[in-house]
């Protein structure tokens, strides 16, 4: 799928048309008689727009924390894994694919756990000042949206000249019928012929709320011709809860302010922990409680089997003023929701113990 999206440039959407595997029976989108696919210059520079090279492959994708962006998953596998995160290159908030905006790199790939639906989330290097976009509560049949992109204009990719520069489409949410999308999908139409096409993948379908935009879909797949048949979007709300267990809940668009004495940081990434009950294997102990990471699988955690409570100590290093306790329980790891932790209880001293 990923060879889709190799070498692409421009385009009047999203990212870059592949056909993920809830569509596979439509086949690879044909390349016959080019169709243009037709937008227009990005009329406003915006904030969330975001190109990524993953590999060597081009992608768009969409702020939505300020170190958080979605995107299609087939836009960061090889194969069965991810691509390693150290081969992706960020650019946030601009008009143009090879420069300007935020330039990062990549902490970690999060594809979804299955092959349905096409999403993927990556954690970025560090923070960008860019504004992000809130995820609309959900995709209405007959709104107004709007997509954007750098893909091809046109099918077969190289019939026109490339545009560097940011490309969007007006167009509106069709019933799912339109594209046989279903529930983790939403059918973008394409009006005149125009629409996604390759190189736009993982790019988003927006809306109006107010004077905001919000996400809706993040471009997946087609069937046909770039612009023939309405496009495939995976419905951003509708993995809402998924997104929100790693990237934590939407903000409205609106970066939080630090809260105080705590600097919006994770003050206890990597600190000193220990725990009076025993460890499940010695790869299990209390340092991996705060490495920041559960995306190694059963063995990047802490895991005490002692039956009744466990107790958990971190040593900060100096006293703060804490604001959040984020807990990333067993499902958000893989495991069965029932090995969760729960009943928490959060106590604090000045010397240990």
């Amino acid at each position: 799928m990923r060879g889709m999206v190799r070498g692409l440039l421009i385009v009047a959407a999203a990212a870059a048309i592949a056909t993920p595997a809830a569509f596979a029976s439509a086949g690879e989108p044909q390349r016959a008689t080019p169709s243009i696919v037709g937008g227009t210059n990005a009329t406003e520079t915006y904030s969330f727009m975001t190109h990524i090279l993953a590999d060597g492959s081009g992608c768009g994708a969409s702020l939505i924390r300020p170190t958080w962006i979605v995107t299609a998953k087939h836009c960061v596998m090889n194969g069965a894994s991810p691509v390693p995160a150290s081969s992706v290159e960020v650019r946030v908030g601009t008009l143009l694919q090879d420069s300007g905006g935020t330039v990062t790199g990549a902490k970690r790939i999060v594809p979804y756990a299955t092959d349905d639906p096409d999403v993927a989330l990556i954690e970025l290097s560090s923070a960008v000042p860019q504004k992000p976009i809130a995820i609309a509560p959900s995709a209405v049949v007959g709104s107004a949206a709007r997509i954007i992109g750098w893909g091809c204009h046109s099918d077969p990719c190289g019939q026109l000249p490339p545009n560097p520069v940011l490309q969007e489409l007006d167009t509106s949410i069709l019933a799912d019928s339109a594209c046989g999308g279903g529930d983790n999908y939403i059918c973008i139409g394409n009006p005149n012929g125009h629409g996604a096409c390759y190189g736009d993948s993982g790019g988003p379908a927006v809306v109006k709320a107010g004077a905001d935009w919000q996400l809706v879909g993040a471009t997946s797949g087609g069937n046909g011709l770039c612009g023939e048949n309405p496009s495939i979007y995976t419905d951003v709300p509708h993995v809402r809860a998924w997104i929100e267990s790693y990237a934590g809940p939407d903000g409205g668009g609106t970066p939080p302010p630090p809260p105080p004495g705590g600097g919006g940081t994770n003050l206890a990434l990597n600190k000193p922990a220990k725990s009076s009950q025993a460890s499940c294997n010695a790869n299990e102990g209390p340092a991996k409680a705060v490495n920041g990471s559960v995306s190694a699988g059963n063995t990047d955690k802490w895991c005490s089997g002692i039956a009744g409570a466990k107790s958990l100590e971190v040593d900060l290093g100096a006293n703060h003023a804490l604001t959040k306790l984020v807990v990333k329980h067993a499902g958000t790891g893989g495991e069965a929701a029932s090995l969760n932790t729960k009943n928490f209880t959060l106590e604090t001293s000045t010397g240990g113990g």
